[in-house]
């Protein structure tokens, strides 16, 4: 698979064997982690069907790995190479408000309720509601002091790694645009 960066509309992929479908998949999963199922039928070109049998296939091989939400009816592929830690925080990067979260987190160490707030910018209840996923999901660390709850990372190290690697592509523009506007719901 040979990949180029066009400007007005992100990456164009040239497949050199339009007949192995797992691979194209593969690779684009392999590019791109934590990629939606419409996006890959966009790149790969595939029909639902088509598309929704080699992921069924690729998923029961362990071949790639797939994380559904529960609350938002969100399904991201991953390489079978990824840590599970890694997979959990590779989503959250990718919905906007859990990002400004984990890098405030990253560039503060330890943060309050009403900071996180403000940062945000969202209501409370929100800002609470995306805490608390991190918080169950093991992302973050809620520590009380006094009257006071302070956030912290609980991975600041691998959150480092994931900084450095991830992409902020078109696919995840989209993604995190797409993430916002169903939240907003």
């Amino acid at each position: 698979m040979s990949v180029e960066e066009k400007e007005e509309t992100g990456y164009v992929f040239a497949f050199n064997d339009k007949n192995d479908k797992k691979n194209v998949l593969l690779k684009l999963i392999t590019f791109f982690p934590g990629i939606r199922y419409k996006d890959l039928s966009r790149f790969a070109k595939l029909n639902n069907g088509t598309l929704s049998h080699h992921l069924t296939k690729l998923e029961k091989n362990s071949s790639i790995k797939v994380l559904r939400t529960e609350n938002s009816n969100i399904t991201r592929y991953y390489p079978a190479s990824i840590s599970s830690d890694e997979t959990i925080l590779r989503g959250y990067l990718k919905i906007k408000t859990t990002k400004q979260i984990i890098t405030l987190l990253y560039n503060k160490k330890f943060c309050t309720f009403n900071e996180i707030v403000l940062h945000v910018d969202k209501a409370p209840s929100t800002a609470s509601w995306h805490l608390k996923r991190l918080s169950e999901a093991e992302v973050i660390i809620k520590t009380k002091r006094d009257d006071i709850s302070e956030y912290s990372l609980k991975n600041p190290k691998l959150i480092e790694k994931l900084f450095g690697t991830t992409n902020n592509t078109l696919v995840d523009r989209s993604a995190d645009n797409y993430s916002t506007l169903i939240e907003g719901l």
